[in-house]
């Protein structure tokens, strides 16, 4: 009988013992540090006023108010912000809740604004992402290529060096509309779009496109739920109608994109005959489509002509260029420091 008291005791210790053991090792996972904020004056870091500098873990809340402040976060990952910033920072994510940021970083790391998702391309890119009024997201590329996906990570966007765009996520609703213009292109025996705005590809299903390849066409339509089968292309679009900007042009877009302005062989046979009406019988029966896709573009309120609806977000090109400039730590006449 005590032999078996012992025993039981033993086990009692021994399970007291390991969940000790488990908890330390939790709270030490919990406390680990991922990094520091530096800013030249005072900041919040968790609600909490420090003057200088603050060491930064896993879901840390900081605030900006007069000074701006820089981040610097294990494996080489730097996000400056400006004056009134608010960011939640994670070890592989930054959440911007309000203001402006510029992220210097190793490929891979990813801010998140309004449901966005937006990541550099190659480690030596440097992206501004700003907050402006209620739902507007501008991005900006000032060095490599910047993606933009939304909410499901399907790629919305891509920034190229030098451009900057204003992005808008639509409120979700049922299937989103799209409405897209720029070259109508051929590959991989299937119909896709150069994007001009987003800078996208799309692959394309509808009557009478192969009569408008290597032409610049506007189309409006809704994205399938398959996967684009088309290398290098982010959605698949059922297109409700369309029409040609302007004849030709597209020789250097295809050749970037081995594309080609032609389709090949029995590929574009019979499309004469369905597509001789496809513009007028496109654009009567685009209607819902083109209706929403023109309703989700007007509302960021930068005008119609410029804004294409891809992945529910409308995109367009940004008034006046890098609209995302200004003032950022490391960047003016003064560097935050770390020796406070």
């Amino acid at each position: 009988m005590k032999t078996n008291v012992s025993i039981s005791r033993l086990l009692v210790r021994a399970t007291v013992v390991f969940a000790a053991i488990g908890t330390i090792g939790w709270l030490s996972a919990a406390s680990t540090a991922i990094g520091m904020a530096v800013a030249n004056g005072s900041f919040q870091v968790d609600h909490s006023q420090v003057w200088g500098n603050s060491t930064l873990f896993d879901g840390s809340t900081i605030e900006t108010a007069m000074a701006t402040s820089q981040l610097q976060l294990n494996g080489g990952v730097q996000m400056r912000l400006a004056s009134n910033t608010r960011v939640t920072v994670y070890q592989r994510r930054l959440v911007l809740e309000s203001g402006f940021g510029q992220l210097e970083s190793a490929a891979g790391y990813e801010v998140e604004a309004r449901s966005l998702r937006i990541s550099t391309v190659a480690p030596d890119t440097v992206a501004r992402i700003r907050l402006e009024g209620d739902r507007k997201v501008t991005v900006a590329a000032i060095r490599g290529a910047v993606r933009v996906n939304n909410a499901v990570g399907l790629l919305v966007a891509n920034v190229e060096a030098g451009h900057s765009l204003d992005l808008e996520p639509q409120v979700p609703g049922a299937a989103a509309p799209t409405r897209a213009s720029g070259c109508l292109l051929a590959k991989g025996g299937k119909v896709v779009l150069a994007e001009q705005t987003a800078n996208v590809i799309l692959e394309l299903h509808g009557t009478g496109l192969e009569q408008e390849l290597g032409n610049r066409v506007e189309i409006t339509g809704i994205a399938e739920e398959a996967a684009a089968t088309v290398a290098g292309a982010s959605q698949l679009i059922k297109v409700a109608g369309f029409r040609q900007i302007s004849k030709g042009g597209c020789a250097s877009i295809a050749k970037k994109l081995g594309a080609t302005t032609a389709a090949a062989g029995a590929g574009a046979a019979g499309a004469g005959a369905a597509g001789a009406g496809a513009a007028g019988a496109g654009a009567a029966g685009a209607g819902a489509a083109a209706a929403g896709a023109a309703g989700a573009a007007t509302a960021t309120g930068i005008g119609i002509g410029t804004v294409a609806v891809i992945g529910g977000v409308a995109t367009a090109a940004t008034v006046g260029g890098l609209a995302a400039a200004g003032s950022l730590p490391g960047q003016g006449s003064s560097t935050p420091s770390a020796s406070r």
